[in-house]
């Protein structure tokens, strides 16, 4: 029988520069024959200490954080058949983190934690955990390295906060789980992002692209979920696009979830979202082949913005306008089957086959940096100054440093010329006493419906996802009508650029870990998978991941004990805010508080914005929104007393009336005493 839907749809939407939080989508009435799936949607947040901690993305030590301008938050969709039993592979999870990386510590955590809590029926075999790839999160929560030159340390409190995060989102979402319908749109996205590495993509055939208007990825793959068989309401929607979230640059010190968290928050509170009832809508910008991809597009860490603020609003809106016209206009729905193939490979030195290398038989190689890894990405702020993109020559001098600061870990003959031509800075994959990096990396192809997610732990640049969806896509033939790149997903494996941009040695190439032969080993092991799909057969599971936890010094995040304001108390203000302002000037109060390190919590708001209603007070914004930041000072200890820094920048629009500013804080005076919490508001003041 056809499945007819028929349904009236009513959004109250402005796009562009006027979308704004008081907007709201409605839907008037839908009406369906029968539901395609069972779907739920969850949310929690995962923000880092917000002051004092190392910072995630740019590997760079003196990067800690000082504050928050936005909240990390992580977003889970699980999508099972209607019939669903208990069994693998009919239902997946996709969780969408804002974090930089799902190392594997997070991953291995993560996957014990759903297993245990529901019997088996979340697992590697159907869970995907993916990294927006912020630039501007904590770090501190995986082992690898965390002890090494380039570590920030291994603090356990770090990786619990994130993975209870995590697991409390997928918890959310298996209780939202309810018959309802899920919608696909597809669109692209003008002028958010800039290919970063022009010089290497060019490398790439000429014929090959020529197939392409662009040398970036613009199109924005969406889904649209709905509840319910009749009646039906907006649960959640998530959407892939590829760009780097490096807007806010390496000279910012608060955390954000950078341009995609912005799009989500400000998607959110469109839907009236306030993160604080159960089963609200959840919107996810997640991330995909955005290897070379950057929203810096004045291609020297700056633009299109003034500065890092502007740009990210500019980049992350952009993306925004894009989802909510697709939201509006979805109207495909996927259908058929709910399946997964999941299998661990070890790429240290993979053989690949000439149907995928085109040159006879090859072996990918030990994971090693080249020179030029430690150069950055030029068009990102770069690295070290004794490095630049397109080293291919070693240097005895900088062998000798690498061999003083990584003495475990040089490459032999062999691993040299299998990662020829990269000039190798160090070899953690060849470490003698313990492997330095994880090279067994977890691969999955999902199928929901005519929707194909190609899931992969690496950076794919753009050719190299291009390449991978053409091979998925011919193995699927017509089954597959979409296939979606999801990067940075259950691991990390540094980036996978084609050989010919390998060739160049640009940064991208310099981080391809694993050699020349990375991306065809990719495409095979993709391919085999989605054969395997297509026949309905199992597959090997692979090797098991590295090793298990490494061991590592093991950090706390507190530093102790706060110190009590002289003639004050903790929650008396330092700065007042002033009686009136007008829509569009900035609101600046401080608090005199505790540091965030000693008090360390996920979940809650170090700060909100009342606005009087009658005799109540309603919380209008959090620092989970983009138009607050707060910031510690000092920053970096708690040794002398502290104070927040509390900034509310009222919107153009905002409604006038009658606004408090409240700092919720905690403060520490004995080590092995409870932390004490206190709830302080600054006096009521006029906004017109």
């Amino acid at each position: 029988m056809t499945r007819v839907t028929v349904y009236t749809l009513a959004i109250a939407l402005t796009l562009a520069g006027s979308a704004n939080r008081n907007s709201v989508f409605r839907i008037a009435t839908l009406q369906a024959e029968e539901a395609n799936y069972l779907v739920g949607c969850g949310s929690a947040d995962i923000t880092g200490p917000a002051a004092g901690f190392p910072m995630e993305g740019f590997v760079r030590k003196d990067r800690l954080t000082k504050g928050i301008h936005l909240r990390q938050r992580a977003r889970a969709f699980i999508i099972a058949e209607r019939d669903d039993t208990p069994s693998a592979g009919k239902r997946v999870v996709f969780v969408c983190a804002e974090l930089s990386m799902i190392h594997s510590d997070v991953y291995r955590e993560a996957m014990a934690r759903l297993k245990q809590r529901f019997d088996g029926l979340y697992s590697e075999e159907n869970v995907i955990i993916s990294a927006t790839h912020t630039h501007s999160g904590t770090g501190g929560y995986h082992r690898y390295g965390a002890d090494g030159p380039l570590g920030a340390g291994f603090f356990f409190e770090q990786l619990d906060g994130i993975v209870t995060g995590i697991e409390s989102a997928v918890v959310e979402a298996h209780n939202q789980l309810r018959p309802g319908r899920i919608l696909i749109a597809q669109g692209d996205v003008a002028d958010a992002g800039a290919n970063r590495s022009a010089v290497a993509y060019r490398n790439n055939p000429k014929e090959e692209r020529s197939l392409y208007p662009h040398d970036t990825d613009t199109e924005m793959t969406l889904l649209k979920f709905v509840g319910g068989d009749s009646a039906e309401q907006a649960l959640g929607t998530v959407n892939w696009f590829a760009v780097h979230p490096t807007s806010m640059t390496y000279n910012n010190f608060l955390i954000s979830g950078d341009s995609k968290g912005y799009a989500s928050i400000k998607f959110e509170r469109l839907m009236g979202v306030t993160h604080r009832k159960p089963n609200e809508f959840v919107a996810a910008f997640a991330q995909s082949n955005c290897g070379d991809v950057t929203g810096n597009l004045n291609l020297n860490n700056t633009g299109p913005g003034k500065d890092d603020f502007e740009s990210t609003g500019i980049i992350g809106q952009r993306q925004l306008d894009v989802a909510l016209q697709l939201y509006e206009d979805a109207s495909e729905e996927l259908s058929g089957p709910i399946d997964v193939r999941h299998t661990n490979v070890d790429f240290s030195e993979l053989a690949v086959a000439n149907e995928f290398t085109g040159s006879g038989p090859q072996l990918t190689a030990a994971a090693c940096y080249g020179y030029s890894f430690a150069a950055g990405s030029t068009e990102d702020g770069g690295g070290h100054p004794l490095f630049h993109e397109g080293m291919k020559n070693r240097n005895a001098a900088i062998d000798l440093l690498s061999y003083q600061m990584f003495p475990d870990s040089q490459p032999d003959k062999h691993i040299r010329q299998l990662q020829f031509p990269k000039a190798i800075l160090f070899a953690p994959g060849a470490a003698k006493s313990a492997s330095g990096l994880a090279q067994v990396m977890p691969l999955s192809i999902c199928r929901i419906g005519q929707l194909i997610l190609v899931v992969g732990p690496a950076e794919y640049t753009t050719m190299s996802g291009r390449r991978i969806r053409r091979s998925v896509q011919e193995a699927f033939g017509d089954a597959a009508k979409y296939v979606v790149i999801a990067g940075y997903s259950n691991g990390y494996g540094g980036y996978v650029s084609t050989r010919e941009e390998y060739e160049m040695q640009q940064y991208e190439g310099g981080h391809t870990l694993f050699g020349p032969w990375t991306l065809a080993g990719y495409q095979q092991e993709f391919v085999r998978l989605a054969h395997a799909m297509v026949e309905g057969a199992p597959v090997d599971p692979g090797p098991a991941l590295d090793g298990g936890p490494i061991p590592v010094k093991r950090r706390t995040i507190g530093f102790g004990t706060d110190q009590a304001p002289e003639d004050a108390k903790f929650g008396d203000l330092f700065v007042a805010p002033k009686s009136k302002y007008t829509r569009g000037q900035r609101v600046e109060v401080a608090f005199w508080t505790g540091h965030p390190r000693n008090s360390f919590h996920t979940g809650g708001n170090y700060l909100s914005v009342e606005r009087r209603l009658a005799d109540n007070w309603e919380t209008a914004y959090t620092d989970a929104d983009w138009e607050t930041r707060c910031q510690w000072q000092p920053s970096l200890n708690s040794d002398q007393p502290c104070q927040i820094n509390i900034i509310w920048d009222i919107p153009a629009d905002e409604e006038p009336g009658e606004y408090r500013i409240v700092h919720h804080g905690s403060y520490r005076l004995e080590a092995e005493a409870e932390s004490q919490s206190f709830d302080k508001a600054t006096a009521s003041f006029r906004v017109e």
